[in-house]
């Protein structure tokens, strides 16, 4: 008897701490949810870190309850990651750049069904654009890296390159922090991921699997819990170019999206073009880096070329049967308030904003892929006659770009060429003008000059 007085009031004291520990997890998530809404996602990480700890000591490390909180900890890591990288992404390629990811975006991916979907999909569309451009900058600067711009003899023993050193390791220790700041985020997004599946089959276990309709909402929150995750560490495994992962993250993601809401949804959408970017990134196959001439040698799988440019496809379908219900609702309610009607004819209007941009897109996954290094020796014959009209009257500047207007095919016979030892003498062959009937003739030469570093 007297031992079981005892045992009653020494379990008294557990419970009241097990209770005052609850307590704080509720509190420091909320205080977390709330640095989050504010974007101060440095501090809302080190809340969900401290959280987590403390959950996984009340609940054991792999209860099942422990997924939202491990989401929304991973989430704050990858918002982290993505901050540092858009401030280091600027200092690496030299340049101001567009940010990689808006916060608001990472917000919006994640929200599923809202009021303002149109902006999840357009700010989706400006995430895969800078995306591209982060990928062409970061290819334009290793081809620069690998590039010798002077060469001395005789001083071989002098070593110059003691700063250069000093920030290549500023630069490289900055982005290994990054890349660790992502595989952190994706580490905790795998373990919250493994922990919805888990709970995902218990559910339907229990339910029996059926079709959405059937399904329990607490079944739907998992799926697209789960549906998020998956884009979350598709996003970090584009971060990496990783694009093979991406994919495949995507396709679950799209799938488990098209379970729970109708194709005209604003997740769907996104979902697509998503994916149709991740199939674009992973269609190119680089080869080894050839340091002699400073270029790589590509190829192109046509046929995931071909599957980017279908999801594209979808996800313009996806918006345009959006904007035609919205079209359809405003011109049948004449009662509507002033207020909503232009907030509605505003949405309309930003929908055929990003179905033009996806257009284009399109258009572009359809035609052959340019390559870089094309590009670049049209630019650098461009900036050559610029250069050259620079200083130039009017008049005189108009004779040039008339002169170049009127069919010149050889660009290159407007640059000028420097005297120097350094020059090399680069082959290019242009297609002669149908119109002069000029068959089969032929003009090379352009002069490239590497005395001077890149414009």
């Amino acid at each position: 008897m007297a031992e079981h007085e005892h045992a009653e009031m020494s379990g008294a004291p557990l419970q009241s701490n097990n209770e005052s520990l609850r307590a704080y997890l509720a509190d420091l998530t909320e205080r977390a949810a709330a640095k989050d809404a504010v974007k101060d996602f440095n501090a809302a990480a080190e809340l969900y870190s401290e959280a987590t700890e403390l959950q996984a000591k009340l609940n054991g490390e792999l209860s099942l309850d422990n997924a939202d909180l491990l989401y929304s900890y991973g989430k704050s890591l990858y918002n982290v990651a993505v901050s540092k990288s858009d401030v280091l992404g600027s200092k690496v390629a030299g340049e101001s750049q567009t940010q990689l990811h808006d916060p608001l975006t990472v917000n919006a991916f994640s929200s599923g069904t809202t009021p303002g979907g149109d902006s999840l999909v357009q700010d989706a569309i400006s995430s895969g654009l800078t995306q591209r451009e982060a990928l062409a900058g970061k290819a334009q600067s290793q081809k620069v890296e690998n590039k010798t711009y002077f060469q001395f003899t005789g001083d071989e023993n002098f070593d110059a390159s003691d700063s250069d050193e000093e920030d290549k390791s500023d630069s490289g220790e900055g982005a290994e922090e990054d890349e660790d700041d992502f595989a952190n985020a994706f580490e905790v997004l795998d373990l919250a991921r493994i922990l919805y599946l888990k709970k995902l089959n218990a559910t339907e276990e229990e339910s029996g699997k059926g079709k959405t309709a059937d399904l329990p909402p607490h079944t739907k929150q998992i799926k697209e819990r789960l549906a998020d995750t998956y884009d979350l560490q598709a996003e970090i495994s584009l971060e990496a170019e990783r694009f093979t992962d991406a994919v495949t993250d995507l396709r679950t993601a799209l799938e488990l999206r098209q379970s729970l809401f109708p194709m005209e949804d604003p997740s769907i959408a996104e979902c697509h073009y998503k994916l149709s970017l991740a199939l674009e990134f992973a269609s190119v196959n680089k080869a080894d880096d050839d340091s002699a001439n400073g270029k790589s040698d590509r190829t192109t799988d046509e046929q995931m070329r071909k599957e980017a440019a279908s999801q594209m496809e979808k996800a313009i379908e996806s918006c345009q049967v959006r904007m035609a219900q919205e079209q359809k609702i405003l011109d049948n309610n004449s009662t509507m308030e002033e207020d909503k009607a232009t907030a509605m004819k505003r949405k309309i209007a930003n929908v055929k904003d990003i179905i033009a941009d996806m257009e284009q897109r399109l258009v572009d996954l359809k035609c052959p892929p340019v390559s870089l290094e094309d590009k670049e020796e049209k630019n650098d014959m461009l900036k050559g006659i610029l250069g050259q009209i620079m200083g130039q009257s009017p008049s005189e500047q108009m004779v040039q770009l008339d002169k170049v207007s009127k069919g010149a095919n050889d660009l290159s016979a407007f640059v000028k060429r420097r005297s120097g030892s350094n020059q090399q003498l680069v082959s290019t062959q242009k297609r002669s003008a149908q119109e002069s009937g000029q068959e089969g003739d032929v003009k090379r030469t352009r002069v490239d000059n590497t005395n001077g570093p890149p414009t």
